[in-house]
């Protein structure tokens, strides 16, 4: 791991940097003031005071971004054997209600958090629970972490334990920390009324991020026909709510037709694929193709717990598996995404998805969260496809969050 320095407002790393993952890595530096990268070349001469230098083959890379979690099932992974509802039903709900103790909240969510820095994930979007004092919990802990985060309390009246129902909306108050957002989490359809939905697009109408879950099973969807009749079908029930807009992150969106793809293009929301969760709970193969003739703006989510990985190049590569998967099983013209389109997903285009434009990236004025891996092999022109098929946490050696090199 790379020492601090006793300066900190300025400082250079060399290595070879990872700009563009369809092109190799090349030998350059980087320097970092203030919490940013100011300045980054290919000439190794320098007259920064407090040069850190890595291995001859480690590369420096953007920190990664997942764009759908859920801090509160981090204790949960790997519960299998169960679809979507039970699943909910038998470990979720009940791993959740464990946060009405604010002190087992702060404490677990601690755990979560340095559990993504520790695979890499400096920013991400998530969902805390039903308690409004989980805000107050994810802030006293990610004090102690310090990642960029878009969370929010889940918003729920219905189809769940009671101690998970009829808790107070917390206003979205900024908090002081300026890498932290607040969202509006309504969880899904099945277990939001006609009032909740509509308390949850008051709350958004301030222009704040939305965070919800669309058409992940089957039977999730029938559920849904049945509590909301009088919509055509799942995406309609959150359009007529002014819930589609294009501050919207619609995690899964597995079962959809043609009109619901129409109906989340004309809004500009975005779609988050979460291949492993997917497979995980048996909830099928999302049509990646579907969406990309549709023009929808796409993301990538380990959907932690449902996901049973923390590690976003391995979620990459598991989009590129069902994207294989979909293919192999006789699916008309797919269109099988590249590991350099993977990498660039679960950074600077999952960054670009949340509105972070400074986040995910090696460029001038970006957030300084970067990530130094040492891997047994020498960077080639296959550099991004060899990390995907062959991720190890291990590769990480040094971690810099805002400017700071964090612990391991």
């Amino acid at each position: 791991m790379i020492p601090e320095p006793a300066d900190m407002t300025a400082r250079r790393l060399h290595g070879r940097l990872l700009i563009d993952p369809d092109q190799p890595a090349e030998p350059g530096w980087i320097d970092v003031a203030d919490g940013r990268i100011v300045d980054m070349g290919s000439d190794t001469a320098g007259t920064n005071p407090t040069p850190d230098r890595v291995g001859e083959h480690d590369v420096i890379c953007p920190a990664f971004v997942d764009a759908h979690l859920h801090l509160p099932q981090f204790e949960s992974i790997g519960h299998d054997g169960r679809p979507l509802l039970a699943w909910l039903d038998d470990v979720i709900f009940p791993a959740e209600a464990a946060w009405a103790d604010r002190a087992v909240a702060t404490e677990r969510c601690h755990a979560a958090l340095v559990r993504l820095r520790r695979a890499g994930t400096f920013t991400f979007a998530g969902y805390l629970t039903a308690h409004p004092h989980s805000i107050d919990a994810f802030v006293a802990a990610n004090a102690r972490v310090g990642l960029r985060a878009t969370v929010g309390q889940v918003l729920m009246d219905r189809a769940a334990p009671d101690p998970l129902l009829g808790h107070p909306i917390r206003p979205l108050d900024p908090p002081d920390d300026p890498r932290l957002r607040l969202s509006v989490n309504p969880r899904f359809a099945v277990s939001c009324s006609d009032d909740c939905l509509q308390a949850a697009a008051r709350l958004a109408a301030s222009g704040a991020i939305i965070q919800t879950h669309l058409a992940e099973s089957a039977a999730e969807c029938a559920k849904v026909r049945a509590l909301f009749p009088e919509d055509r079908e799942y995406a309609a029930v959150y359009d007529r709510h002014r819930l589609l807009t294009p501050r919207t992150l619609l995690a899964h969106a597995v079962h959809l037709d043609d009109a619901a793809w129409s109906l989340l293009a004309a809004r500009r929301c975005v779609v988050v694929h979460c291949p492993t969760a997917n497979t995980f709970l048996g909830s099928g193969l999302f049509d990646r193709d579907a969406a990309c003739r549709h023009g929808i703006r796409l993301a990538l989510g380990s959907d932690v717990a449902a996901g049973p990985d923390v590690a976003m190049p391995r979620v990459a590569r598991a989009m590129i598996e069902v994207a294989k998967c979909r293919a192999m099983a006789g699916a008309p013209d797919v269109d099988v995404p590249s590991p350099a389109a993977a990498w660039r997903l679960i950074t600077s285009g999952n960054a670009d998805a949340l509105g972070l434009p400074d986040a995910g990236r090696l460029a001038v004025g970006a957030t300084a969260d970067l990530l130094v891996l040492r891997t047994p092999f020498a960077p080639d022109a296959d550099l991004a496809s060899r990390l995907l098929y062959g991720w190890d946490d291990g590769f990480i050696v040094s971690r810099m969050i805002a400017g700071r090199m964090a612990p391991e």
